[in-house]
């Protein structure tokens, strides 16, 4: 496994206009580095990660219903990408998000 850090030019980014920060939020951040982390990894190839978010890109736009957000539709290429390729069974974080909200809840 390589230690170097993987060139970014490659993958999908919003431009941020003026000062605007690139995240709305510390979720998006982490979002942005698990998939980089992952590609860097060879989980998936660079071209793989362009392939399946473009295809998200184009439906969501396609579907007027449609209203995530950018790192939204980032995540659920992640996720559709490591049921893909074995790395966590489908429906594995859905249930973990809700053992997180009992969890959560219980300790409010």
């Amino acid at each position: 496994m390589s230690s170097t850090f993987p060139n970014l030019s490659s993958f999908s980014e919003p431009l941020s206009g003026g000062n605007e920060p690139t995240f709305q939020s510390p979720w998006e951040a982490k979002a942005f580095a698990m998939v980089n982390q992952l590609t860097a990894s060879e989980h998936w190839s660079g071209s793989e990660w362009t392939d399946a978010f473009a295809q998200e890109i184009a439906a969501a736009e396609s579907d007027p219903t449609e209203t995530s957000t950018y790192y939204e539709r980032w995540v659920r290429v992640c996720e559709q990408l490591l049921v893909a390729k074995g790395i966590i069974e489908s429906g594995a974080i859905e249930q973990r998000m809700e053992a997180l909200l009992v969890e959560q809840s219980n300790h409010a």
